[in-house]
């Protein structure tokens, strides 16, 4: 059989979109209706957000997943990832108890980070080069839509369907997207340089890198310990607007998407430290408002949009930071401060949950604080000699 041409055609676009969208919506189908899970399995609230905890303790072994499999070509270990995320979202959809719910997310967020991973560098791959860019921002555009219109859609849906039936139609859709990559997906290479595992590792030690990964870890931490009870939160201060909870949400994903899309403006212009040292401290600003304001509905509720928009701008400042700090020619580098940015958020989710039972969750605002102010105190250092890879 002739070997298919390596191209990106519209179709494949639209499916790795598409798919991408599944994946996000995969990993936080849980946020927006986590009041309705607790009342349908009879458990605590705080005892839901192991449910995005777990799923993000799990991706934090994606980059051993692709290290172990890395002889593999790119393409059969995306169709091979994608096939797991189908299995373990069935064994989700069928476990009848918490821990083995709880596994199946673990397993969720191993090889639904891995697929992300794949699929990012298959679009780099099959694209030209002056297009390589481009693509990469309609395909993060799927997530983009899973937060804006997913996550507030299964707040509509849940009135009237289980999560079971949700999460079946995004099964649904991975097979028909597994289908669409087993027979038009071509052979894609790995690259053609190995990587030195050594070399890269040694880049660790460069001030600017560490500090990164570094803030990556702090400021997660604080982001996903509000955002993860964002819906509980609002509920329980605000019961009135739970009726408006799916177009909150909408709300809050267009913050996000600005927050994002403005927070690149300003690392071009400003570069990345600048930028996180000032959106840090507004950070603290905006969420000693919120801590003060939960007596004022709709002050309270501004300062939450503005919250996620300053959330997003600043995630966009160490996504963008880490590439800068190592001139782009790490992908390990890359791969690790995603798993430590998983890791902060499963271990900020699971921190929110001791602060809920232990306090409140009005108390829950305090961390983001904290993080901030030591995110901000490290932008402050800076050695005499700024240490980028050469």
């Amino acid at each position: 059989m002739e070997k298919r041409k390596e191209k990106l055609g519209f179709v494949m676009m639209f499916v790795f979109i598409v798919m991408n969208f599944v994946m996000s919506m995969s990993g936080t189908l849980f946020n927006g209706i986590l009041d309705r899970i607790a009342i349908t399995m009879q458990i605590d609230v705080a005892m839901t957000g192991y449910l995005t905890s777990l799923y993000a303790y799990g991706a934090i072994g994606a980059p051993l997943l692709l290290l172990v499999f890395r002889k593999w070509s790119r393409s059969l270990m995306l169709k091979g990832t994608l096939l797991c995320n189908m299995l373990f979202g069935v064994l989700s959809i069928v476990a009848t108890s918490f821990p083995l719910l709880l596994l199946a997310r673990f397993m969720l967020g191993l090889f639904g980070t891995a697929y992300g991973v794949l699929a990012t560098t298959s679009i780099a791959a099959l694209s030209p080069p002056e297009r390589v860019g481009k693509n990469l921002s309609l395909l993060i555009a799927g997530g983009a839509a899973s937060l804006m219109v997913g996550v507030p859609l299964c707040r509509i849906l849940i009135h009237a369907y289980s999560w079971q039936s949700i999460y079946l139609f995004l099964i649904l859709l991975m097979a028909g997207g597994f289908l669409y990559f087993a027979f038009c997906l071509p052979e894609i290479g790995q690259e053609k340089e190995a990587l030195h595992l050594h070399q890269e590792l040694q880049m660790v030690k460069v001030h600017d890198v560490w500090m990164v990964l570094l803030c990556s870890l702090i400021t997660f931490i604080g982001y996903e310990a509000f955002y993860t009870y964002l819906t509980p939160y609002i509920v329980a201060f605000f019961p009135a607007l739970e009726p408006a909870m799916s177009l909150i949400l909408v709300m809050i994903g267009a913050c996000s998407f600005l927050g994002n899309l403005l927070g690149g403006v300003a690392c071009d212009r400003m570069g990345y430290r600048q930028a996180l040292w000032v959106s840090s401290l507004l950070e603290i600003v905006i969420s000693i408002v919120i801590f003060l304001t939960t007596a004022h509905l709709y002050l309270n509720l501004f300062f939450i949009f503005l919250w996620m928009f300053n959330g997003w701008f600043i995630g966009l400042q160490l996504n963008t930071g880490i590439n800068i700090v190592t001139n782009r020619q790490s992908n390990l580098l890359v791969s690790i401060n995603g798993s430590v940015i998983q890791f902060a958020q499963a271990l900020g989710a699971s921190l929110a949950s001791m602060i809920i039972s232990g306090a409140g969750i009005a108390f829950n605002i305090l961390l983001p604080i904290i993080t901030s102010v030591m995110v901000a105190g490290l932008m402050c250092y800076r050695p005499k000699k700024s240490r980028y890879i050469n």
